[in-house]
């Protein structure tokens, strides 16, 4: 019996209920592929599979509203309760043939994007992902297993897969891709995660369908679903914490009209954020502080037509808007100041709390504009094209101003063009009893990048188009699944001589393919195994070839090297999933070859420029190989006690490709420590308005990262030179948190309340992957209330 899930891998949260079912048709009793199932409070769903059969994950305890539809059929609604048991089936659904006129219907799609690939996925959804409100993209997605974070202090995280980040990972927000100069280790995702209803992420190379970038995976931010049901929505959330004092309002309001307008849509949303400086537990952190304001509107319209056909249009527009305060402890004025200030215990100046953000800081401003439209038949599938236009400002200030005190050191304009033109097959029902299914499109992409002040990296115009073609085969317990792709990137780099005002030019052309094969195979309805093998390859970046100048945000001098190849990556996964009455067990294996992969070393000697020494770096290619284990165990102890246990483990290498070396075994710089989370959670049982109800307490373990370059030092030229890396990796660490929550009913309104801790015991600890590890301890003990609201208003 072959089941289509939302996931192969899926979310890796407290919330352990799966959920499962059959659709059929009411009149012959047989399957109907391809009918959708979607819980409403939730805002995500699954699609049948060529035996009607549908499964959804991760699902939290309680009463849920489940919508069923499919095309010419009667839609059919079901109020559910869901409880304490790991693995829950639902009565099997029959839907009837639909005779009235289908002018008056709205049909929606509600398939996760993340479901047109084979591939080992996780995601956050529902009250796991209520959970992380109030914080940024990257530390909202820490909570999965094989996801980490790269930092700069508290406040700018990226998100790491398997050990990639920056440009190997791409992220889609809302459909898009987004481009938002995220090549620098220090550049967060200019990103709202409020807009999101849930994050998918693809672990390992999904170039064929996204891009020839992806060869980490893909970050999918999706947002609920437009409203269909005629009135007006709205849903208010508010978080505070206790360290930096912070405060989040974020909310919307929503509206679907009935009778003339049926089919129309909209939707406003806003989040306003502002924090103080962060505290390690035993100082503050000065002009750690970070300020966020962000707003988004959409105006959808579906229709279907008298001829059975569906269409429909939307417009989208959001505008984020940031201002982050870099830690004054690691600004220095020479290297001697540098190396002074990595032997410290702790930093210089420790002020009192303050709201304050000046000099350095960071401010960036995103604007993203979304045009969609497309059409569905039950003859020939559906065809959907896309266009957005993306304009991303990033400002960086100087602890010093080499400018005028009103300009920053570094500005960067970059406006992104991109349009995809996607075709999604109809499923064809072969004669052996299989299902036949794909998707074909384009992708498309041009840019240009306006730089002022203090050089950093040239002007430059970017071009890139991809061609691609997945088909996928299911029949009975096999899904399989190929994939190709095509891809041609074009890159010209202007470069001014000040003396002569003379402007020159370069051009750089990459051309390749990518393939990719999977399989999924159901042994049973508890257990399947999955996996994929791709290929997946990367241009260099505009950075990576002509870099040169001081990083102010980072606080390094960063030389690129024009002399850079392509990277190539092969990749490999593999995952097993069992759910059974008591135990749930996830486990996934990878292994991801790239050559010639691209990162900044650290050079022995230091740059000097017009405000002192700096470290220096210069990007370098070697052969990497990057593979792990990600494992996550749920067992349930009793009936309302669940323990979890999530645990990843990465090996990274390289092979040098200098001649003078070529072949050595060497370790690559900010790769992730072996890490283990433990949790054991408590359901409560309902009382009066209360419900929903748990408290869990958990542990994480981060081992100390042991395959990392030695650091080595010697003295040249009267000063103290390091080479490997400025400092030791710092000793592991365990860190304890509790969280509560429950949902309480006033009147016909739910409002949801979280309480989180984390690092309760105040330990004061260095984490490897943060880059201001050098010069301070992390963030101490916070606790975080977040309150949710959802107002309904004139809607049944």
């Amino acid at each position: 019996m072959g089941v289509c899930t939302v996931s192969l891998a899926q979310a890796q949260t407290s919330c352990t209920a799966v959920l499962s079912g059959r659709i059929l048709d009411q009149a012959s009793h047989q399957p109907l592929p391809g009918a959708t199932v979607y819980i409403r409070e939730l805002g995500t769903g699954a699609v049948a599979d060529t035996n009607g059969m549908f499964r959804l994950a991760a699902v939290c305890a309680g009463q849920y509203t489940v919508d069923y539809q499919f095309v010419s059929y009667q839609r059919l609604e079901q109020r559910i309760t869901i409880g304490a048991d790991t693995l829950t089936t639902l009565p099997t659904v029959q839907l009837a043939p639909d005779s009235r006129t289908l002018q008056e219907v709205v049909v929606t799609e509600y398939r996760s994007e993340a479901q047109q690939l084979l591939q080992v996925q996780t995601s956050l959804s529902g009250n796991a992902l209520e959970a992380t409100r109030g914080q940024s993209l990257g530390e909202s997605l820490k909570t999965l297993p094989g996801l980490y974070t790269v930092q700069t202090g508290p406040s700018i995280a990226k998100p790491v897969i398997h050990g990639l980040y920056s440009n190997r990972i791409i992220t889609l927000n809302n459909g898009i891709r987004q481009e938002d100069q995220q090549w620098g280790s220090e550049h967060a995702p200019q990103i709202d995660p409020f807009l999101a209803s849930r994050i998918t992420v693809i672990k390992g190379a999904a170039s064929i369908r996204y891009g020839s970038d992806a060869i980490g995976g893909v970050i999918l931010v999706e947002p609920r679903p437009m409203p269909v049901k005629p009135g007006l929505g709205a849903e208010l959330n508010a978080v505070g914490g206790t360290n930096g004092r912070q405060g989040t309002l974020s909310g919307f309001i929503e509206q679907a009209f009935g009778g003339k307008l049926n089919g129309l849509s909209w939707r406003v949303q806003g989040t306003i954020k502002r924090v103080g400086y962060a505290r390690t537990p035993n100082y503050y952190l000065e002009n750690s502080s970070y300020h966020e304001t962000n707003g988004s509107g959409q105006l959808s319209y579906i229709r279907n037509l008298p001829s059975g056909n569906t269409v429909g249009t939307d417009l989208y527009y959001s505008l984020f808007t940031t201002k982050v305060g870099l830690f004054t402890g690691a600004q220095v004025g020479s290297l001697s100041d540098f190396y002074a200030a990595i032997a410290r215990p702790e930093p210089l100046r420790q002020p009192g709390f303050s709201y304050d953000l000046s000099r350095p800081y960071q401010q960036v401003q995103h604007e993203l504009l979304k045009f969609r439209t497309f059409a569905r038949s039950d003859r020939w599938g559906a065809l959907t094209f896309t266009y957005a236009r993306q304009q991303n400002i990033r400002r960086e200030y100087d602890f010093l101003s080499f400018s005028r005190a009103t300009d920053p050191e570094l500005y960067l304009k970059l406006v992104s063009q991109t349009a995809d033109l996607i075709w999604e097959q109809k499923p064809v029902k072969l004669a052996n009893g299989g299902t036949l299914s794909g998707s074909a499109g384009f992708n498309g992409i041009t840019q240009g990048n306006v730089r002022q002040f203090l050089f950093l990296i040239p002007n430059y115009r970017n071009y890139g188009a991809g061609l691609f073609a997945i088909e996928r085969y299911a029949n009975d317990r096999w899904t399989l699944e190929a994939g190709v792709r095509y891809d041609y990137r074009w890159l010209r780099a202007f470069f001014l001589n000040e003396q002569t005002s003379t402007v020159t030019n370069t051009t750089r052309q990459w051309q390749n393919g990518s393939g990719s094969v999977g399989a999924t195979y159901q042994l049973n309805p508890r257990l399947s195994l999955a996996g994929n093998l791709s290929t997946a390859w990367r241009a260099p970046n505009v950075n990576d070839l002509y870099s040169n100048g001081l990083h102010q945000s980072a606080v390094a001098y960063e030389r690129g090297n024009p002399n850079l190849q392509a990277e190539q990556a092969y990749n490999a996964t593999f995952s097993l999933e069992y759910t059974g009455k008591r135990l749930y067990l996830d486990l996934g294996l990878y292994n991801n070859r790239i050559d010639n992969f691209i990162y900044l070393k650290p050079d022995s000697v230091p740059i000097v420029r017009q405000r002192g020494a700096f470290p220096a770096y210069t990007y370098t290619a070697v052969q990497a190989t990057f593979r792990g284990v990600d494992v996550t165990i749920r067992y349930k102890l009793i009936d309302r006690l669940t323990l979890t246990s999530k645990t990843s483990l990465l090996l990274a290498y390289a092979r040098s490709t200098d001649p003078a070396t070529r072949g050595a075994h060497e370790y690559l710089v900010y790769i992730p420590p072996n890490r283990t989370d433990n949790s054991l959670r408590y359901e409560l049982k309902d009382a009066n308005r209360f419900s929903g109800m748990y408290v869990s307490v958990s542990s994480q373990y981060v081992a100390r990262q042991n395959r990392a370059p030695a650091v080595s030092q010697r003295q040249e030229g009267g000063q103290l030179i390091f080479t490997g890396d400025f400092a030791p990796p710092p000793p592991a660490y365990t860190l304890f948190g509790a969280e509560m929550g429950f949902t309480y009913r006033i009147g016909t309104q739910s409002l949801g309340v979280i309480l989180t801790g984390t690092n309760l015991l105040n330990r004061a600890y260095r984490d490897y992957l943060d880059r201001f590890r050098y010069f301070t301890d992390e963030p101490g003990r916070a606790i975080w209330l977040k309150l949710r609201l959802p107002l309904a208003f004139g809607r049944s």
